[in-house]
């Protein structure tokens, strides 16, 4: 069990960091002699990873990476909409002193973090996503929901490895070098600043349900924009 946990980490590690890109071949072999594991904790890791759409198994082609779109990026934002606002409106409710120190604390390490652009270097987008991430989270971790919670943690997962093949993409570095005004840039880097998560910060801490929720449900939206005309 402990060999097939290790072997489940570092593969489901390297598909979300996007060094193992979608739709890439997954052959227990290559795996094998990249990973160091044996065939039988990489067969169960793979059946883990197919469970949580990380992996898919094609008939005669074996297993493979999920691939990533535009319209399952889509999905996966109407999936923050249908989960976080109900979360974060929880949160609001019930979360106490705690809550709020997290929420005031991960703003705090995100605020001294630059917004990545495109083909930044890796720790930079690294850095900034962990800090981003753990604001989100913060947000919505002043109820008690497991379940809501889980699937918010799995919608964010997918989001954070289409974006992260999104940052890599020739095809996104060329539509910032087709913007010589820099409008795009500046609406990526302006949409995903510290600005609309100061407000998500302070609708939270002024206890403002309905303007929180507001807030949030603008920021998926603006983003999911910003990343189909990065995308199209």
């Amino acid at each position: 069990m402990p060999k097939t946990e290790d072997a489940y980490n570092a593969l489901r590690s390297a598909i979300l960091e996007c060094t193992l890109p979608p739709d890439a071949p997954l052959t227990v072999s290559l795996l094998k002699e990249r990973f160091g594991f044996g065939w039988t904790p990489l067969r169960e890791a793979l059946s883990r990873l197919e469970a949580e759409r990380l992996v898919v198994l094609a008939p005669n082609r074996g297993y493979r990476v999920c691939g990533v779109s535009a319209e399952s990026l889509r999905d996966l934002q109407d999936a923050r909409l249908a989960i976080e606002p109900r979360l974060f409106i929880r949160s609001i409710a019930e979360g106490g002193e705690e809550w709020e120190g997290r929420v005031v604390a991960a703003h705090h390490q995100l605020a001294s973090t630059p917004v990545p652009v495109p083909h930044a270097a890796r720790d930079a987008i690294h850095l900034w996503e962990r800090r981003h991430d753990a604001f989100h989270a913060a947000l919505l971790s002043g109820t008690q929901a497991p379940w809501l919670q889980l699937f918010a943690s799995q919608v964010n997962d997918q989001l954070r490895r289409h974006q992260r093949h999104m940052l890599s993409s020739p095809e996104v570095r060329a539509r910032m070098d087709d913007d010589p005004q820099g409008r795009l840039r500046e609406t990526y880097e302006k949409t995903l600043g510290l600005g609309p998560h100061t407000e998500l910060m302070q609708a939270a801490l002024d206890r403002d349900a309905d303007r929180a929720s507001g807030l949030l449900t603008d920021h998926i939206g603006f983003s999911l924009a910003v990343f189909e005309a990065l995308w199209s």
